[in-house]
């Protein structure tokens, strides 16, 4: 009886730091997810300020007829750096 008491309480114990572990992952997902959403609306907010940003440079620096193709490559440039970034992040 004594040794059938035991292995109950040893279980308990056993459940009880499987729970505490199992929480302590929640924990760290969740704290994760928070910085990848605030990450992502600081990058969201640079981004479109310097977005904006080099669309008034490129007004000012280029020729008319040369803006609007200089303009899509720097878009492009900016989308596959996001993307990049987006893709680490995600793994981390």
């Amino acid at each position: 009886m004594a040794s059938e008491k035991g292995k109950i309480e040893e279980s308990d114990d056993t459940k009880a730091s499987t729970d505490e572990l199992r929480h302590g992952d929640d924990l760290l997902r969740y704290f994760r997810l928070g910085v990848l959403i605030i990450l992502m609306l600081l990058l969201l907010v640079a981004t479109f300020h310097f977005y904006f940003s080099v669309v008034s440079a490129v007004a000012s620096l280029f020729e008319y007829r040369y803006q609007a193709l200089v303009t899509a490559g720097f878009a492009a440039c900016v989308i596959a750096v996001v993307a990049y970034l987006l893709k680490t992040v995600v793994r981390w």
